[in-house]
């Protein structure tokens, strides 16, 4: 009987010893940051982790929340759980682009997770370029990654950058009441360069600029006021709701200097034929040999829209007989 019952114990100890090192071997392998990376979701992801000042910080150091060595049975089900999410993810398509996105909502980390390895009375600042009261900031904001959401995934245009100026300005700003102040010299210090570097030259002002105003104009404003768009455009910019039509519209612009136009889309030369002369066809030429055969076939009214009931006057001089 002892010898059966040793065995049993034996047994049982083996068991327990190989779920123990089946745990472990769990634990190390799905820590790796190769777990993550094996799923083509995160590839994104991974390159922009492995660009930032975190690069030898693991996953799960970060995205999962802390637990004490001996925690095995916690650590393994808070991963199980995370596994699942992205498998379901996976399957459905709809994965989130959660360190692609400004907004800290989506890239939940807790403040607890931050503090394993930084102090919350930091100090020292990169004074050379930016400064910042960070006892002030962390007193005044919700959690840290309020303000550094993409400091372990920076944007590969960005560098290392802790803290992304688009989100300095979700209080900073330029608008009529913002939580704080927009003065450059509130974040940094005298002497350094404020202008960035994609604005020299004439292609910036040229052309670049109102691309990116387009795509963005939330990024301008970031620095400088709307009336500097409208005071150098001549015109309210971007364009307000409704400007192809009615008496504040593109038309009476145009009417009083079409130079104002012309800054901006002075290489469509057929940009107003377009919208104007339905059946204009540039194939055939200029608008000016066409115009004819418009007016005798639908009158001269809808050219004194645009152009006054004059304005016919200054070429055709002289009346046909």
């Amino acid at each position: 009987m002892v010898a059966v019952g040793r065995k049993r114990l034996l047994i049982a100890a083996a068991i327990v010893l190989g779920v123990l090192l089946l745990a472990v071997a769990l634990d190390l392998g799905t820590a790796s940051p190769g777990a993550c990376t094996a799923c083509h979701e995160m590839t994104s992801r991974a390159g922009s982790w492995e660009r930032s000042a975190h690069v030898t910080v693991a996953c799960v150091k970060c995205h999962e929340a802390p637990h004490a060595w001996y925690a095995l049975p916690a650590r393994l089900v808070d991963r199980g759980k995370l596994f699942a999410r992205d498998i379901g993810a996976h399957i459905s398509g709809d994965y989130p682009a959660q360190v692609e996105t400004r907004s800290a909502d989506v890239a939940p980390v807790a403040d607890a997770v931050c503090l394993q390895c930084h102090s919350p009375n930091r100090t020292a600042t990169s004074g050379y370029r930016i400064l910042i009261d960070h006892a002030e900031h962390a007193k005044r904001n919700g959690s840290c990654v309020s303000c550094h959401v993409r400091t372990a995934h920076p944007e590969e245009t960005r560098g290392t950058a802790l803290t992304l100026m688009a989100q300095c300005f979700t209080c900073h700003g330029t608008a009529e009441k913002p939580d704080a102040s927009a003065k450059c010299a509130v974040c940094h210090p005298s002497g350094y360069e404020l202008v960035p570097a994609s604005h020299a030259g004439a292609e910036w002002k040229d052309g670049r600029h109102g691309d990116i105003a387009l795509a963005d104009v939330k990024l301008c404003s970031m620095c400088h006021e709307k009336r500097l768009c409208d005071d150098c455009h001549g015109v309210e910019m971007p364009h307000p709701t409704g400007w192809t039509e009615g008496p504040t519209s593109h038309a009476a612009v145009a009417k009083v200097d079409t130079k104002v136009c012309s800054r901006c889309h002075s290489g469509k030369p057929d940009m107003c034929t377009m919208c104007h002369h339905a059946e204009y066809d540039p194939k055939q030429g200029a608008w000016l040999d066409q115009h004819g055969k418009q007016v005798d076939k639908g009158g001269a009214a809808h050219c004194i829209t645009c152009h006054g009931p004059l304005y016919c006057v200054n070429c055709h001089i002289r009346a046909e007989k």
